[in-house]
């Protein structure tokens, strides 16, 4: 069984924008008292590239992180 996953986001500006997110009306049956400012993350990715030396194998640079990708369920608003 999967773990669930969660996020909140807040802009600089705009502030908590995942408010409100996560609320019994919104989301119904799944809904976790205390991540009502949160949104349930679906999948994350996100990659570490790290350069080798093909001789040896052996680390030759700085590892490089990839974008954090992830996804969500939105409910529309109608």
């Amino acid at each position: 069984m999967p773990t669930p996953c969660y996020i909140s986001i807040t802009g600089q500006t705009q502030g908590n924008i995942t408010a409100g997110a996560f609320t019994a009306d919104s989301v119904g049956n799944i809904y976790v008292q205390g991540h009502e400012d949160e949104m349930l993350v679906q999948e994350f990715l996100h990659n570490v590239t790290v350069p080798t030396d093909p001789q040896s194998g052996q680390p030759a640079g700085q590892r490089a992180h990839k974008p954090f990708i992830f996804t969500v369920a939105l409910r529309g608003e109608g």
